[in-house]
C-alpha cells in the first residue's frame, strides 16, 4: 500500500538525515519505527506526508509510492487528499478552540453533515474521556487528553493511513498502555493502516505486525514484531524498564491491551 524505496533525506543541503531507507506498510497493518532521538524517525514520516520540504528538507534519492503511484513530488495537501494523515509530534492543537471544534477541523473538507456527526460520535466512543470535555478550550486539556484529541481529529477525515510521531511522548506510564490499546481498536474497527514512530518499543511492538529499527538515519534491523523484541540491540537501547528495573516486555503490554479489549 505504502512503500519507501531507498530514500535519502537532507536538510539545508548539508545535514544527511536519512540514508538508503526502504520500508513497506501493508493495508490494514501496524508498522513501527523504533529508534532514539535523532535516529530519523520523524524525518521518515515527514518524507511521506510532504512536510519535509516545509522544513528546508528534501529527498535527494529514492521514491515514495502509495498504491504503486509516486507521491514524493506532491505537496502536503495533495498527499493528505489521498488519505494520509500525519499526527505530528508535540500535539499540534488549536488551543483557543474547544475540543469539539478541534475535532471538526479534521473534517473541514467534508460536506456530509450527517456522516460527520456520526464520525464525531465514533471518535467519542474511541476516546470516551473527550466526550465530557467537548466544550472545553483544548489549551486547558491535559497532555494525554490533547494526544487523544489530535488522533481523533485525524480520524475525522477517514484516513487510509495514519502516521503517528511519538504518540506516547510525555505521557504518564499508566496512560501509554491505554493509548496503544485504543490505537489497536482503531486499526481493527476502522481498517486504518498505522505507521508509528516511537521510542517506547515495548508498547509499540505490542500492537505491531512489523517493525524497523533506525540508527543515525539508516535501518539497522527489521522484522516481525516478535523477532524484534528478542533482538538484543533493541532490548538494550529502546525497551522501557519497570519499577523494579526489569525490562517491560511486549507480552506485558499485549496482556494489558488484551485485558482492555475484554473489558470493552
Amino acid at each position: 500500500m505504502l512503500e519507501l524505496k531507498n530514500i535519502k533525506a537532507v536538510y539545508n543541503d548539508i545535514v544527511l538525515a536519512l540514508d538508503d531507507v526502504s520500508l513497506t506498510l501493508e493495508q490494514g497493518s501496524v508498522v513501527v519505527l523504533l529508534g532514539s532521538n535523532g535516529s530519523g524517525k520523524s524525518t521518515t514520516l515527514k518524507s511521506i506526508s510532504g512536510v519535509l520540504r516545509i522544513e528546508d528538507g528534501e529527498l535527494t534519492e529514492g521514491i515514495v509510492e502509495l498504491d504503486s503511484h509516486r507521491i514524493d513530488r506532491l505537496n502536503p495537501e495533495q498527499i493528505a487528499s489521498l488519505g494520509i494523515r500525519h499526527v505530528l509530534q508535540g500535539r499540534s492543537i488549536f488551543p483557543q478552540l474547544t475540543t469539539e471544534e478541534n475535532l471538526l477541523m479534521g473534517a473541514y473538507l467534508r460536506r456530509d453533515r450527517p456522516g460527520t456527526r456520526k464520525d464525531l460520535e465514533q471518535v467519542y466512543e474511541h476516546f470516551p474521556k473527550l466526550a465530557p470535555l467537548h466544550d472545553r478550550k483544548s489549551g486547558y486539556l491535559s497532555g494525554g487528553e490533547q494526544q487523544m484529541l489530535v488522533i481523533g481529529r485525524a480520524l475525522m477525515s477517514h484516513p487510509k493511513i495514519m502516521l503517528l510521531d511519538e504518540p506516547s511522548l510525555g505521557l504518564a506510564p499508566n496512560l501509554i498502555g491505554d493509548l496503544f490499546s485504543i490505537l489497536k481498536q482503531i486499526k481493527d474497527a476502522e481498517k486504518t493502516s498505522l505507521l508509528i514512530a516511537e521510542q517506547n518499543a515495548a508498547a509499540a511492538l505490542a500492537i505491531a505486525d512489523y517493525g524497523y529499527v533506525l540508527q543515525s538515519g539508516r535501518i539497522v534491523a527489521s522484522g516481525k514484531a516478535e523477532s524484534l523484541e528478542s533482538y538484543a540491540k533493541v532490548k538494550r537501547a529502546y525497551l522501557g524498564l519497570d519499577k523494579n528495573g526489569a525490562f517491560l516486555s511486549r507480552h506485558d503490554f499485549r496482556q494489558k491491551i488484551t485485558d482492555d479489549d475484554t473489558e470493552a
